[in-house]
């Protein structure tokens, strides 16, 4: 009966918040009110799913600043966490086949996500540079998940390096981001939602600026090292309840 009741609202959600996406999208240029109409979607599918979860470390970003946020991937629901739980106009970086999905391609277009290539590097590579053009050239910030696909068992993957590249070359901090908890609520390859709470855990920003290309690997491996190191010390934390701040 959930999975029932969430399809419901996921169709609910997506076709009434699409359309003011639709409509407003081409003329919001720093997407502040597409990014209010995609959190207020994200947290609906949430609160749909019954999902409780708790934010720590917000205290950490700067409100107005631009960052490329970078989280662990280990299940369907991070994206969802990631845009309901971060106050900020995010972008993403999405594979071109969703974007021939009718009404949900249009309103990722209209919301300026960035079609990528992944079965061809030179279109791979322009798609890297029109992201960089567009962050220099805007005031929201990207959500990115290095390690490129989800984990089987929850376990952190290699990262890979296009984020970091990005992040050198747009001189924009790196903040990573440790989601505990996803993976056991829905886990790869099944629809069936778990009880379960969720933690969203944000680190320090890691500054850019003195960085150059070729710095990639270290800024990496900070990183890596930064989101395993919250992840193994959170997940035997007891959680506290829902919370939301105002975005």
């Amino acid at each position: 009966m959930r999975f029932i009741w969430v399809c419901i609202h996921l169709v609910l959600s997506v076709g009434i918040l699409s359309i003011p996406i639709l409509i407003l999208g081409w003329f919001d240029r720093d997407k502040r009110l597409v990014g209010k109409i995609c959190r207020l979607w994200a947290r609906w599918v949430i609160w749909s799913m019954g999902i409780t979860y708790e934010v720590r470390g917000i205290e950490h970003l700067i409100n107005k600043h631009q960052y490329i946020f970078m989280s662990n991937h280990g299940s369907a629901l991070d994206i969802l966490m990631g845009v309901a739980c971060l106050p900020y106009n995010i972008i993403f970086l999405a594979k071109k086949e969703l974007f021939m999905i009718p009404i949900l391609g249009w309103a990722m277009q209209a919301a300026g996500m960035i079609k990528i290539d992944r079965q061809n590097s030179n279109k791979a590579k322009q798609s890297v540079d029109q992201a960089v053009e567009k962050l220099i050239d805007s005031k929201f910030s990207t959500l990115l998940y290095p390690e490129g696909t989800r984990s089987e068992f929850g376990e952190i993957l290699p990262f890979k390096k296009g984020g970091f590249i990005l992040a050198i070359r747009s001189k924009l901090p790196v903040v990573p981001i440790s989601i505990i908890g996803a993976h056991s609520v829905l886990p790869k390859k099944t629809l069936k939602l778990h009880k379960g709470n969720i933690k969203f855990v944000i680190d320090v920003p890691i500054n850019t600026t003195d960085l150059h290309e070729g710095d990639e690997n270290n800024l990496l491996t900070q990183c890596r090292n930064t989101i395993i190191k919250n992840k193994e010390a959170y997940t035997s934390e007891n959680i506290l309840p829902y919370e939301l701040y105002s975005a």
